[in-house]
């Protein structure tokens, strides 16, 4: 699996700080990830990827409300597998603390779809059910073509919190975990000069069981997608051990 150079760790004192984890690019090509499409509409044509770029390329269809990744049922295409630390050790809500992050990168494409997608992780990630799913991550609808680029947070069926802006492009996620207990689902949208409109954030809501990592791809209600109209997209994610307390036993 393809992964961004790690960030070395620096700071004072007689020893430095332990890198960072390496970004971790999302390929679900790569043959780790399973796929579901639960309403088996196969509005997908095809999922690529070349470097460190997704394209996505749609069949023509209107959506309904279960295509929405932000409605309270979704029966479209998703791609998941278990939450994961970088040594491959399986994520438990059991463990001290971790936190997840997600980064995306839009880039200008032509012929782009207003369409969505959300990179986080789920409880159940093949339901139909957003309350079920338990899903909660970052969410992007990459339509530059029409200057419709929204990018913001997703958890379960409470509406998405999200900027607009034409210049949208860069999207940073990060969840936090300590003993199972979720803290905030948060988003800050970026515009390609590195400008902002600010931060938006929700409280996660509990999860057990597996954690899993979902990317899910879908199109508004009642939106008209045209046959081979695509989105491009680099997303990228990793999970930081993240023990809470100097001496990592607390709370």
């Amino acid at each position: 699996m393809a992964r961004s150079p790690s960030i070395a760790g620096g700071g004072g004192g007689s020893s430095a700080a332990a890198a960072l984890p390496d970004w971790e690019l999302v390929d679900v090509t790569d043959g780790s990830w399973t796929s579901s499409d639960p309403d088996g509409n196969g509005r997908v044509s095809s999922v690529a990827v070349s470097g460190n770029e997704t394209t996505v390329t749609w069949n023509g269809f209107t959506g309904t409300s279960s295509d929405a990744i932000d409605g309270s049922t979704f029966g479209g295409l998703r791609y998941y597998k278990a939450l994961t630390y970088p040594d491959g050790t399986a994520v438990d809500l059991a463990d001290d603390g971790w936190t997840i992050e997600a980064w995306v990168d839009t880039p200008v494409v032509l012929g782009s779809a207003r369409t969505q997608f959300a990179l986080g992780i789920s409880s159940v990630p093949t339901s139909t059910s957003t309350i079920t799913a338990n899903f909660a991550g970052l969410w992007f609808s990459p339509d530059h073509a029409s200057n419709y680029v929204y990018i913001g947070q997703i958890r379960t069926n409470a509406s998405p919190l999200t900027a607009l802006n034409a210049d949208n492009r860069f999207g940073y996620y990060r969840s936090a975990f300590a003993f199972g207990k979720g803290a905030q689902s948060f988003a800050w949208a970026l515009r390609s000069d590195g400008t902002h409109t600010g931060f938006n954030n929700r409280s996660l809501t509990n999860y057990t069981g597996t954690v899993y990592l979902q990317l899910s791809m879908g199109a508004p209600d009642t939106r008209v997608i045209s046959a081979g109209s695509s989105n491009a997209f680099s997303v990228f994610y990793r999970v930081i051990k993240t023990p809470i307390g100097p001496a990592g036993n607390a709370p």
